[in-house]
């Protein structure tokens, strides 16, 4: 059965108190940057609730209910995601969960319905779900997995209690990532680039995640030395998925303002970080982009930002 990590210890504490106080919210937004491990928390809570036999605050494992939930096969969790990697989440999708919401609980206790990512529901299918939020069941909990929760329409943020999981401190990541990964001389630097998030951390040391962030953050400096045109490090990016190359660079440029670069007053700096949370928010828009011209622009933008600050 799925267990949350340590990091998730308070949230996972507080979800067993409102379960044994019988005050669960109708509706949950579990809020995480990727690499936080918020699907398996998500996951955990609908066991622990769909668990007829559970052992110290956790799913017992071993139950019928357990056993259906570990087939996959258990009638009152419905699960609801793209279709298709990318792709957004239809209105078909969400007429299909709230009718089987309505129905009663086919193993006679809690209903559940994951919902991930929750930004991924186009503008039908949010207003959809307005309805089974205004008009909630008993024993029925609906869990929005949101890695940006501020793409989730206002109208179903303000109708669900919000969990935000924080970075966990660096001598909890690094104890957890040495534990798992075993021992390796890159955990703290691999834990940096990641951004203090210990599952993306792990994807970076496990695969070649860690190889593409050094050679796009050596394609920065080079151009912010004027070793290399923004034109190559624009053209050698393009292999790059668009919205986690944003988030590598915006994760870069946040190393140098907090290290090399925290004693020294560049504007420009900020100004580009501007750009790029506008640049993602295209990206995320899901309109065509021409990628090649927008990385042109941007790395053009970056190699003036050190031009003008000097």
């Amino acid at each position: 059965m799925s267990l949350p990590f340590p990091w998730q210890q308070a949230v996972w504490e507080n979800f067993n108190h409102r379960i044994e106080q019988r005050r669960v919210p109708h509706a949950l937004i579990l809020n995480g940057g990727e690499g936080m491990g918020v699907e398996r928390l998500a996951c955990a809570m609908a066991e622990r609730l769909l668990c007829v036999a559970t052992h110290n605050g956790y799913a017992c494992g071993s139950c019928k209910a357990c056993q259906l939930l570990a087939a996959g096969t258990h009638p009152d969790l419905i699960r609801v995601e793209p279709e298709e990697s990318g792709k957004l989440i239809k209105i078909t999708q969400i007429r299909g969960l709230c009718s089987a919401l309505e129905k009663t609980s086919q193993q006679g206790g809690w209903k559940v319905a994951l919902i991930s990512p929750a930004e991924s529901m186009n503008i039908a299918a949010s207003n959809a779900l307005l309805k089974s939020l205004e008009e909630p069941q008993a024993n029925t909990l609906l869990i929005l997995i949101s890695h940006r929760p501020s793409l989730v329409p206002p109208t179903i943020r303000s109708r669900c209690q919000i969990e935000t999981l924080g970075i966990p401190g660096s001598d909890m990541a690094h104890r957890w990532l040495m534990e798992v990964a075993g021992e390796h001389a890159e955990v703290s630097k691999v834990l940096e680039m990641a951004g203090g998030r210990p599952l993306l951390a792990l994807e970076y040391l496990q695969g070649d995640g860690l190889e593409s962030r050094q050679h796009v953050e050596a394609l920065l400096d080079s151009v912010r030395r004027a070793e290399a045109t923004p034109l190559d490090a624009a053209q050698a990016c393009q292999k790059y998925d668009a919205d986690e190359l944003v988030e590598w660079i915006m994760n870069y440029i946040h190393r140098l303002i907090t290290g090399e670069l925290q004693n020294q007053r560049n504007p420009a700096l900020f100004h580009f970080l501007d750009k790029l949370i506008k640049a993602r928010g295209w990206i995320l828009s899901g309109s065509t982009i021409n990628t090649q011209l927008l990385w042109e622009e941007l790395f053009i933008e970056w190699s003036q930002v050190f031009q003008r600050g000097r």
